[in-house]
């Protein structure tokens, strides 16, 4: 009896599948990150707060110390993101904008079951990205005073793609 038991059980465990469960190691769609610097002293990070909205969308993302993360679309094959940042003179508060607009290639991979597809993003490296307020090779906008693209590969979470300097 007890044979049978064990002969049993020992089929319906050896019949179970690993669990579909995606671990916190798989690589993610990473996000476009753009880390703030001082202008003037161009190694002294800036946090003080910037606001990003994608055009036609009213959801704002805040900046966290002196990183923003954006998410760039996937269902084309660019995304237009409106910088803001507030200056208060007296009682006035003036917003400053400058529309940031990635051109880029999606690169899809399929990694498994529990984890489905992951997205890299490759910018257009013929000089039509990125754009600052619609111009190609402009590196000074409203506020922005300078930037400097890291990387036109978009594959890490975790590393800086942009440098803007204000």
């Amino acid at each position: 009896m007890i044979t049978s038991f064990l002969c049993v059980a020992a089929f319906v465990f050896s019949a179970c599948e690993k669990d579909d469960i995606c671990g916190k190691t798989e690589p993610t769609t990473p996000q476009y990150k753009i880390e703030f610097f001082d202008y003037e002293d161009q190694e002294i990070k800036k946090t003080g707060l910037v606001e990003a909205y994608a055009v036609g969308i009213q959801d704002t993302i805040k900046s966290t110390g002196n990183t923003l993360l954006l998410p760039l679309r996937l269902d084309q094959q660019q995304t237009d993101w409106v910088l803001q940042i507030k200056e208060t003179k007296g009682k006035e508060t003036l917003i400053h904008r400058d529309t940031l607009t990635l051109k880029y290639r999606i690169n899809t991979q399929y990694l498994n079951k529990a984890c489905g597809y992951v997205s890299t993003f490759s910018l257009l490296q013929d000089g039509s990205s990125p754009q600052l307020n619609g111009a190609a090779n402009t590196t000074k906008g409203n506020w922005i005073k300078l930037y400097i693209t890291e990387t036109n590969e978009i594959e890490n979470a975790e590393q800086t793609h942009f440098n803007l300097y204000y």
